[in-house]
């Protein structure tokens, strides 16, 4: 039996500056791997820079996921 997961609704403004500076250099590092891409830099090196990338942008949606995850769990907020 699963028992509802009791969370807060409100986020520290802690969470709402690294979130941001998560989605800041997500999409830097992404942009970033684009134009070493076009300059003719190691394919090997781009993908790893945008993986990068896409990892801090995923992390600056760490909530979002989460709560995307619950739901579809089928648990809700109590």
């Amino acid at each position: 039996m699963m028992v509802p997961v009791k969370r807060r609704k409100e986020r520290s403004l802690g969470e709402m500056i690294s979130s941001v500076s998560f989605y800041g250099l997500g999409i830097y590092a992404i942009l970033e791997a684009m134009l070493l891409h076009e300059e003719g830099v190691s394919l090997l090196k781009c993908i790893a820079i945008g993986l990068a990338g896409l990892s801090c942008v995923a992390a600056g949606a760490r909530f979002v996921i989460a709560d995307l995850v619950m739901r579809m769990r089928g648990e809700t907020d109590a």
